[in-house]
């Protein structure tokens, strides 16, 4: 019995089975490393929005103790539940009789850790039965003022 040659089209068909077999895992990698950047994305946007979130919180408690205490309110940490960060409230003195609170918030883990400080100018009134008012609006640390 003769046996009959091989056909000269199975190197040629395993050949192509290879190239796809390639590219489809190069497209696979390349959707996971996409997917991967986009979820990384989304939590530094989130920690961002975290950060000035808490940093704002801790202006608006600020003002309420200012309001409350006047020269004698005392700040620090944002006190309350456990929030998603941390924030400390400082006050710096200006020229003449304005003040500024300083709140910076950081939140965040390892590498996606995100800093927001935000400013608000404050006047010290002559009368000491009025309470402090705050003159300019709430500004980024590098936000130009205007």
């Amino acid at each position: 019995m003769i046996r009959p040659r091989p056909s000269p089209r199975r190197g040629f068909s395993l050949i192509w089975v290879l190239v796809l077999l390639t590219l489809t895992a190069a497209v696979s990698v390349e959707w996971a490393r996409q997917i991967l950047m986009a979820r990384q994305q989304a939590v530094a946007t989130e920690n961002a929005l975290q950060a000035e979130w808490l940093a704002r919180a801790g202006l608006n408690w600020a003002a309420v103790q200012i309001q409350q205490k006047g020269d004698k309110a005392t700040l620090g940490k944002l006190p309350g539940d456990p929030w998603p960060g941390t924030c400390d409230i400082k006050l710096k003195a200006g020229m003449g009789s304005t003040f500024t609170v300083e709140a910076v918030a950081i939140s965040g883990v390892q590498s996606l850790v995100q800093r927001r400080v935000l400013l608000q100018e404050w006047t010290i009134p002559k009368d000491a039965k009025d309470k402090p008012k705050p003159t300019g609006p709430i500004l980024l640390e590098n936000q130009p003022r205007q």
